[in-house]
């Protein structure tokens, strides 16, 4: 069973993806905080994770750097609401982020799709 790391500060979005994914099959951690995120991380080992790029406390971008640290097979998928999405994304993509997507996500079937891909990967 793939397992999906969430990493976002919004508890309704993390109870969709949770229950989205959850009823495809797929394990969901779901940590609200960059924290927890990474020590859920360190636990699960997850296979992708989901991360919120703006968070209290440690951004989406200090806790990826850090998950691929530790573990570099980890696909990491990036949620991101902020402005100048060139440039951020960007930035993120050479970090090492799989991908990025915009938030609120339009489609949580191309959100799926992706993290297909990023499996496969």
């Amino acid at each position: 069973m793939p397992k999906i790391l969430t990493i976002d500060d919004e508890i309704e979005f993390t109870t969709l993806l949770q229950g989205y994914f959850g009823a495809r099959g797929y394990e969901v951690t779901v940590a609200n905080t960059g924290d927890l995120g990474l020590r859920l991380a360190k636990e699960s080992q997850p296979d992708v994770c989901l991360i919120d790029l703006k968070m209290p406390g440690m951004h989406g971008d200090e806790v990826m750097k850090e998950i691929l640290a530790m573990y570099p097979k980890i696909k990491c998928i990036m949620i991101t609401a902020s402005e100048g999405e060139g440039k951020t994304r960007q930035y993120l993509m050479d970090l090492g982020a799989f991908t990025c997507f915009d938030k609120p996500i339009s489609s949580l079937r191309d959100l799926e799709d992706t993290i297909k891909k990023a499996l496969a990967g």
